[in-house]
């Protein structure tokens, strides 16, 4: 009757263990990265039209050339949207009117609320690839100044 009651104890143990194992990986999964690409060595730097451009071209090489790397864009701002605690800027083309670069801010990216729609931008940040919009991850602003 005793080893069924230290049975039970040890099952019980191990199984919250494993609970609280599992609750970690959740929560280092769910985690937002936290890369600081201002710091990182940019692989290029383009315009959006040069950025979209490439992908509709000749996505397989775009993808190897550009995905999973830092670069700079510079474009002009379309929209800026505030969803899920995150900043999101759309960068349009002048030659594609259907597809932007979407810009996911960093959490320390600065002066955001001083910029405005027309506003002329270079972010740098991480290029995820391509779908309707090239995705890139991270982004900070590059050398802008807020508005006096």
């Amino acid at each position: 009757m005793r080893t069924k009651v230290k049975l039970k104890i040890v099952l019980y143990g191990l199984m919250a263990i494993v609970f609280l194992c599992a609750v970690y990986v959740y929560y280092e999964i769910q985690r937002p990265a936290r890369v600081d690409v201002s710091t990182l060595e940019k692989a290029t730097i383009l315009n959006t039209d040069d950025l979209i451009g490439m992908f509709q071209s000749d996505e397989s090489y775009a993808t190897a050339t550009l995905v999973e790397k830092v670069i700079e864009v510079k474009g002009v701002i379309q929209e800026i949207s505030f969803l899920n605690n995150r900043h999101t800027i759309l960068l349009k083309s002048k030659n594609s009117t259907k597809s932007f670069v979407m810009c996911d801010m960093s959490p320390q990216g600065l002066y955001i609320e001083n910029l405005i729609v027309g506003d002329t931008i270079t972010l740098r940040g991480i290029c995820k690839g391509y779908l309707l919009d090239v995705i890139m991850l991270n982004c900070v602003p590059i050398n802008e100044k807020p508005k006096e």
